[in-house]
Formats: C-alpha cells, structure tokens, sequence
C-alpha cells in the first residue's frame, strides 16, 4: 500500500509541475527519437545526445526508474518509472548545472544510501555522456 501511495505521489507532483505555467514543459526545436532512432539522427545536438544516452536501457536507463516530462512525447514509447523523482522542471530544480552533473556522477555522494547507480564513479557512462543527459535534463 505504501508504494502504491508513493507511486501516485510522485505522479500527482509530475500532474501539478507540469499544470502549472511556470513549470509548463515548453514546445522545443528538440525532437525526441525512440531508442532504435537515436542511432540514425544525423548531427544530433548535445540534448538529443544525452536524451538518447538516457533512454537507452544499456546506457542510462533512467526512465525505469524516472518518469521524464518532455513535450512533445515520442509516439509509442513506454512512460517512465515510479520509483525516483519525476525529471521535470530540471533547470528551475537545478540552477547549478555542476550538483546536476554531481548527482548523475554519483548520487550516493550527494544522498547517502541513494539507489541511484553512481553512473560516472561506476564508469556505467562516460564522463562526455553525464554532460550531455545534464545538457537534455537543463533543456526540461
């Protein structure tokens, strides 16, 4: 019962974050490919680097654990997780780009006994891929 409250606690908080017009994900020039996409985008910007980093599920992975608002969603692909923080409104929760890129190195240094893989001191990604998904996060 527990987890079911948390899970719609952190949904109801991703609902009024993205309700309300301060935190309304905006209509970007970024455009959100499927993870099979990723690979054939041609030039792709550093935020659609680290967008694809983020879902790939052999790479960052985060939406089995996140729920990431972007706008628009790419077609057919799955929701993100219940378990972790909603990645909305990045750049007002994170107005220091360095405690953004700190949490993903290794978020058990920043918050002790976090679940979070400490995806840079792990060398899950490398330190080129932490800044672009900073760079996607910071763009919602």
């Amino acid at each position: 019962m527990q987890r079911f409250k948390r899970a719609f606690a952190v949904l109801g908080f991703a609902v009024a974050l993205t309700a309300s017009p301060a935190f309304a994900p905006s209509a970007s020039a970024e455009t959100y490919p499927s993870e099979k996409d990723c690979s054939s985008i041609e030039n792709p910007t550093i935020a659609q680097q680290g967008w694809c980093v983020a879902v790939n599920r052999r790479k960052g992975n985060c939406l089995s654990c996140h729920v990431i608002v972007v706008n628009p969603w790419p077609e057919g692909f799955p929701p993100g997780g219940n378990i972790a923080p909603p990645l909305v409104a990045m750049k007002q929760r994170f107005p220091d780009r360095e405690k953004l890129r700190a949490q993903i190195y290794d978020a058990s240094a920043v918050v002790p006994g976090s679940r979070m893989p400490p995806f840079g001191k792990h060398r899950i990604i490398s330190a080129a891929e932490i800044d672009a998904i900073v760079e996607f996060l910071l763009t919602i």
